[in-house]
């Protein structure tokens, strides 16, 4: 991702002032690494992201955090940010094309729900360097289901011994190849099928977003979501 962030950056206009890599042998965060930077686009590792949000918010620099499989850490999260009056955009996925998509899943979800015939469930694929499992934006899609389907409790990952639960919703996942990554809602009819897919075709989307999201926080201070940057956008 940091090449196609650095690449989407200076072609939107803005300078890249540091980059902060492991492989380029530049470990820490702080003020004197950070090149004067407005904002910090973070897209690293589940165990560390929370590490480094409080680095980047104790260096007075906003945040646009990608990371994915941190979020039982957020309210520490909030509390560096909140504490150093800086910014942050988080999403588990900065394409604005998945974000209309899960708009789209919520809508389908309501019409479904007087379908009791319809057993929904969620897939996703993504490429073998990807170690968290189900991707974030699965999760937020299985949450999505489980608010708008009455007959859906909770979700799960795993499959029971025995025939799964129809309470249940299920989510699937795959690591394969280099795949950008897929999602799918599936609704299962005795007669039918319907399926909602979001193919992405390159990481260039979660680029773009990101970016843009780092150009939005400028100015703002607080813990934000995409979708409290993209609300104007889908409601106009």
């Amino acid at each position: 991702m940091g090449r196609a962030v650095e690449n989407m950056a200076m072609e939107r206009g803005h300078e890249v002032v540091a980059k902060i890599d492991p492989t380029l042998g530049s470990l820490a965060i702080g003020a004197e690494t950070l090149g004067g930077a407005d904002v910090a686009i973070e897209f690293t590792a589940p165990d560390v992201a929370v590490e480094n949000i409080t680095a980047l918010a104790a260096a007075g620099v906003d945040a646009v955090v990608g990371t994915t499989g941190w979020h039982e850490h957020l309210d520490e999260a909030v509390a560096a940010v909140d504490g150093a009056g800086t910014g942050m955009v988080h999403a588990a996925n900065f394409s604005l094309g998945v974000n209309l998509f899960l708009r789209l899943a919520r809508m389908a979800a309501r019409m479904a729900d007087a379908l009791s015939e319809y057993d929904v469930h969620v897939r996703e694929a993504h490429h073998r360097h990807k170690i968290d499992h189900p991707s974030g934006t699965a999760i937020t899609l299985a949450d999505i289901l489980i608010e708008e389907l009455a007959r859906k409790e909770s979700w799960s990952a795993t499959l029971p011994d025995g025939e799964p639960h129809a309470q249940v919703l299920y989510v699937a996942s795959e690591r394969a190849g280099e795949t950008a990554g897929s999602h799918v809602v599936g609704m299962e009819g005795p007669d039918d099928q319907i399926e909602l897919r979001h193919e992405a075709r390159t990481r260039v989307g979660f680029a773009r977003g990101a970016v843009a999201a780092a150009e939005w926080i400028q100015g703002r201070s607080g813990v934000f979501t995409l979708d409290d940057m993209l609300a104007e956008t889908f409601t106009s």
